[in-house]
C-alpha cells in the first residue's frame, strides 16, 4: 500500500503556531508532538512492506493557516497514494477531556479508522470513530483519508501515558492492519499490564481511582461487543518494561499480569 502521512498545523511567519498548546496544562504541544513522531510511523510502515511519504508544512512561510491546505491538498492528491493519514492531538474547552478518536469521511476511510482506532484504544480512552463531511483533509482529498486524534494534548494524564508508549508503532500498525517491530517482522504486538478485569463499570472505576492515586497512570478499557471493563496500567513495546510495572503494581498489594494487545 501507498501512504502518505501528514502533520497537521505549522508555524506561521509570525512565528504562533496553529494548533492545540497543552504545555499550560501540563501537557504538550501538538504540532511539535506529531513533527516528531510523523518519521517514526512512516520508517515502521516501510519496515512492514508499504510505501510511505511524509509532509509536513514548512515554517515561518505561510501568513495565515489556510495556507496549509494549498501546501498539502497537491501533494496528497497527486502521488497515487491508497491512503492519505494526518496526524493531530485534540483539545478540550475545560481542558478536562481525555482519549483517542479517529475521524473519517468515506467507507474506505471508515475501515481504516477502525483499525486505526482499534490500536490507539489500547492505551487511551476510546472516543470511537467519528464521520466528519467539513474537514478538508477529508473532504478534499482524492484517496481514503483519516484524521488522528490520539490523544488530549492539554490532558496531563493523557500526556502521561504518550511519554512511556510508542504512539508511532500503536498508528502505525493500526494503518497496517496488525502488528510491526523495528525490523519488519510482522506479528509483534504490545505488552499490557492488566491490574483487573469487571463486569461492572463502576468497580473498574474504584480500582482506577486507587491506582491513580498511588502514582499509577492507568485507563479503564472495554472491548466493544464484551461487557468486561479492563484497568490496564500501561503498554509497551519492551516485555521487559511491562514486567517491570508489574513488579511495580504487585509491591504496592495490586493484582497485575502481562498480557499482549
Amino acid at each position: 500500500m501507498k501512504i502518505i502521512v501528514t502533520v497537521g498545523h505549522s508555524i506561521l511567519k509570525n512565528g504562533s503556531c496553529t494548533s492545540a498548546d497543552g504545555r499550560p496544562f501540563h501537557g504538550v504541544l501538538e504540532y511539535a508532538y506529531n513533527k516528531e513522531i510523523v518519521e517514526r510511523i512512516a520508517a515502521y510502515l516501510r519496515s512492514a512492506g508499504h510505501e510511505a511519504d511524509t509532509v509536513v508544512c514548512p515554517e515561518y512561510r505561510f501568513e495565515s493557516s489556510a495556507e496549509e491546505k494549498s501546501y498539502k491538498l497537491p501533494k496528497v492528491n497527486g502521488g497515487g497514494y491508497d491512503l492519505a493519514v494526518e496526524l493531530h492531538l485534540n483539545a478540550s474547552a475545560k481542558h478536562n477531556a481525555r482519549g483517542c478518536e479517529t475521524l473519517y469521511l468515506s467507507e474506505k476511510g471508515k475501515a481504516a479508522a477502525q483499525k486505526i482506532q482499534a490500536r490507539l484504544k489500547t492505551v487511551f480512552q476510546d472516543r470511537g470513530v467519528q464521520k466528519r463531511p467539513n474537514l478538508y483533509m477529508l473532504n478534499g482529498t482524492i484517496p481514503p483519508a483519516v484524521m488522528i486524534e490520539s490523544f488530549f494534548c492539554d490532558s496531563s494524564e493523557d500526556c502521561a501515558l504518550a511519554a512511556k508508549t510508542d504512539v508511532a508503532l500503536l498508528i502505525a500498525e493500526g494503518i497496517h492492519g496488525r502488528g510491526i517491530d523495528g525490523e519488519g517482522q510482522q506479528g509483534k504486538n504490545l505488552y499490557r499490564v492488566q491490574a483487573g478485569a469487571f463486569s461492572v463499570k463502576e468497580n473498574a472505576e474504584k480500582l482506577k481511582e486507587e491506582l491513580m492515586k498511588k502514582g499509577f497512570d492507568t485507563v479503564v478499557v472495554n472491548d466493544s461487543g464484551k461487557a468486561v471493563y479492563r484497568i490496564q496500567a500501561g503498554a509497551f513495546s519492551a516485555k521487559s518494561n511491562a514486567q517491570e510495572m508489574k513488579r511495580k503494581l504487585i509491591e504496592e498489594g495490586f493484582d497485575a499480569i502481562v498480557v499482549t494487545a
